[in-house]
């Protein structure tokens, strides 16, 4: 996306008080950016444009600069013709969204140079191989399917714990976007949909402002008050129909709320909002987390996989909206066990001034590959 601004009207404010007429130079990196996601939507292999040390796996998700990324294999071999009609089928070489077992021996095979770097969530991605009886080379896009692996070193939707059909179907019904929004939280940038998501009445801010304000700003959902922090409350179309603004379609929802509605995979909500919306919810006491059904519900979405685990094994279920005063600081913690003085974080940068309170601080990824070993600290 190219964007231009005119400063003609602000330079000719200048001049007339007497200003000297300076060329205003604006480098605000978007460039840069937009060049760093169109490379990585066309396909950016390993070891060319991109260097296998740029990638960053922490948490076991895949990264590239702030920016959730996918890796594959666009050689299909002769199972091209098949991969066309059904990405899906066994034998295709999948998706990758997250450090797993599979690509943990490529790389000690000497092999992970073959993967291309993709940031595309619309699922189809170039590939080719040859025809089975000749060596013409056949190409087109496939809709591939996910790492089996990836699903389950993250257990997403408690993939690793399920039954064989269960397992099955997530892995079909696995859709990009809903997992970019799961994980959002672990990344500064997030990837944009090229679908449209539809068009607002020229008077919606209006019409927004004017009903938050009849709801005293408070979500309608799961009655956290905002009055003091406005921005994190928005107006929701309970029917999808962003032109229907009857007010028997329109609903106030806090940002946590609001992404965790159907078909809003769209939606993007920072760590740092959804923490400050917990701990506001747990001073005004609007919510009672004793149970996993409910941590689960107010929880940040990327802590799914460990709270499912932990809920299968029946650990002592955590809290949520804890602070801790660390100097002049509070810091927050996604999932607390106080009297354990066990969190588990999504920050890094969280996990030092709780050490340093005598704190046991674990990343989610940590307790999930080391599950076992966390379950001594919570019982």
């Amino acid at each position: 996306m190219k964007i231009e601004i005119d400063f003609s009207g602000l330079q000719a404010a200048a001049a007339r008080m007497g200003a000297p007429n300076k060329q205003i130079k604006l480098d605000s990196g978007l460039g840069r950016l937009n060049e760093i996601d169109s490379g990585l939507g066309e396909g950016l292999v390993l070891g060319d444009d991109l260097q296998l040390s740029e990638i960053d796996n922490t948490n076991n998700l895949l990264s590239y600069k702030g920016r959730q990324i996918m890796l594959y294999i666009p050689e299909q071999g002769s199972l091209i013709e098949e991969v066309l009609r059904d990405g899906k089928i066994d034998g295709a070489k999948r998706l990758h969204v997250a450090e797993c077992k599979t690509l943990e021996n490529m790389r000690n095979q000497g092999r992970f140079e073959r993967y291309h770097v993709t940031n595309d969530i619309s699922g189809r991605y170039p590939v080719l191989g040859h025809h089975h009886y000749r060596s013409d080379v056949v190409e087109g896009k496939a809709d591939l399917g996910v790492c089996k692996n990836c699903l389950k070193i993250l257990n997403y939707k408690g993939y690793s714990d399920h039954s064989h059909l269960e397992k099955s179907k997530i892995y079909l019904d696995f859709n990009l976007a809903e997992f970019f929004e799961t994980y959002s939280s672990y990344f500064k940038h997030y990837p944009t949909q090229k679908k449209s998501i539809g068009s607002y009445t020229k008077d919606w801010e209006q019409v927004s402002v004017n009903y938050r304000q009849q709801q005293n700003y408070t979500c309608e959902q799961c009655g956290v008050a905002l009055s003091d922090h406005k921005r994190l409350l928005h107006t929701h179309h309970i029917n999808g129909v962003k032109i229907d603004n009857a007010l028997n379609n329109l609903k106030a929802l806090c940002v946590d709320c609001h992404t965790k509605q159907p078909n809003h995979d769209h939606m993007f909500v920072s760590h740092e909002d959804r923490l400050l919306i917990n701990q506001l919810r747990r001073e005004q006491h609007k919510f009672d987390c004793s149970e996993y059904s409910d941590v689960l519900q107010y929880a940040d979405s990327a802590l799914e996989g460990l709270l499912l685990k932990c809920q299968k094994y029946r650990l002592s279920t955590p809290e949520l909206g804890i602070c801790i005063k660390h100097g002049n600081e509070l810091v927050s913690i996604d999932l607390a066990w106080p009297r354990k003085k066990f969190a588990v974080v999504i920050e890094h940068s969280q996990q030092a001034p709780l050490r340093a309170l005598g704190w046991n601080v674990w990343l989610a990824s940590e307790g999930l590959a080391n599950f076992y070993a966390m379950q001594k600290y919570i019982r």
